[in-house]
């Protein structure tokens, strides 16, 4: 699945990033290590290194579970490779916010999710929903539809799971229990499956995920290691110099001259910490980041970024509805309209088609 093939990519990434400055050796793991299962089933660690946590979030720290107010439930077609970025449109179109946590699971030709505003886990940090346990997997299919119902003090639960179709309402117990029993009449006689305090504590706990919230997360993570690159070259400048300035005072050989060496070196390690706090490397990844945000906020995808030498080209497609004044401060163009939207894309693209074209 989308979210857990995510998370292995960027932990690999910044693995390999933590044994180069380690020098090669990598964080050992305690015994008593806790765990926990990401959407697709999946078990992850929870005692990676402290900078890999803080990009892809406390999973080692869930909390109890708890049913949001605005909870949402639906389907959508699956494509496969493409379920994160499917999930993410329905539910932030469903909660009209792109400020969202889901968790879904894909079987066959559906994908089943579950959505809930950002804002409504401000208060329950960590906490996770026991339906997103529940979401149907390959050999759940044979058993659907089905009503799994959950009564607690104050408020009561049903989630229908149908094949084309799931469905979450929140009321009081007898509204609905009257609802669970006429939805499986409704149904053809549909099992109905109460989750008690029992069955919930023997469920794998289920993390919500949100795509802003993990951007955000690896642009902190981005900025916090050239700041610890930067200040570690200065403080090897800084013993540089001090070694140079107690050899000169030692040997009290031509003071002038070797102090004189030592602030030449001093600030040659000064730029070369400015040309790599300004290094190309940088300056695309902030383009990319950019380029990224904008058609987030135009609820667009990125078909193609491909830097070459110094060039770079990238096409994208847009809604229809995306106004040429958005799409030029994203350096773009039209190119065509397509059956997905209107694709666009920088000059160099459209000089990389037109050249494509020529050719016989």
């Amino acid at each position: 699945m989308a979210i857990g093939d995510h998370i292995k990519r960027m932990q690999s990434a910044f693995t390999e990033t933590l044994k180069v400055k380690g020098g090669g050796k990598e964080s050992e793991t305690a015994p008593d290590a806790k765990t926990a299962r990401l959407p697709n089933g999946e078990i992850v660690s929870g005692s990676s290194n402290e900078m890999i946590r803080a990009l892809i979030g406390p999973i080692d720290n869930v909390g109890d579970f708890y049913f949001p107010p605005d909870l949402i439930g639906g389907t959508c077609p699956r494509i496969v490779g493409e379920e994160e970025e499917i999930v993410w449109n329905a539910a932030a179109e469903a909660c009209d916010t792109e400020r969202v946590h889901v968790v879904w699971q894909s079987a066959g030709n559906r994908i089943w999710y579950l959505a809930v505003r950002s804002s409504d886990l401000a208060s329950n940090t960590g906490a996770w929903c026991p339906l997103a346990a529940l979401l149907p997997t390959d050999k759940d299919l044979g058993d659907l539809p089905v009503c799994y119902t959950y009564f607690g003090d104050e408020i009561a639960v049903l989630m229908v799971v149908g094949a084309e179709e799931l469905h979450v309402f929140r009321g009081t117990g007898p509204v609905v229990r009257a609802k669970a029993e006429r939805t499986a009449r409704e149904m053809n006689n549909a099992k109905v499956i109460n989750i008690d305090l029992f069955r919930i504590g023997q469920m794998a706990p289920v993390p919500w995920y949100s795509a802003t919230l993990f951007e955000d997360r690896a642009r902190r993570i981005l900025a916090a290691v050239s700041v610890l690159v930067s200040l570690t070259i200065i403080g090897f400048s800084f013993v540089v110099w001090l070694l140079a300035s107690m050899t000169m005072i030692t040997t009290r050989h031509d003071l002038a001259e070797a102090l004189d060496n030592t602030q030449t070196k001093s600030m040659e390690l000064m730029r070369q910490v400015e040309a790599m706090r300004v290094s190309p490397i940088r300056d695309q990844i902030e383009r990319f980041l950019n380029i990224n945000d904008g058609l987030i906020n135009l609820n667009g995808f990125l078909n193609v970024y491909e830097i070459k030498e110094k060039s770079t080209r990238w096409r994208a497609t847009v809604p229809p509805s995306a106004t040429a004044d958005r799409i030029s401060a994203l350096g773009g163009k039209n190119i065509e309209s397509t059956d997905q939207g209107v694709a666009i894309g920088n000059d160099t693209e459209i000089q990389f088609e037109a050249t494509a074209k020529r050719k016989p």
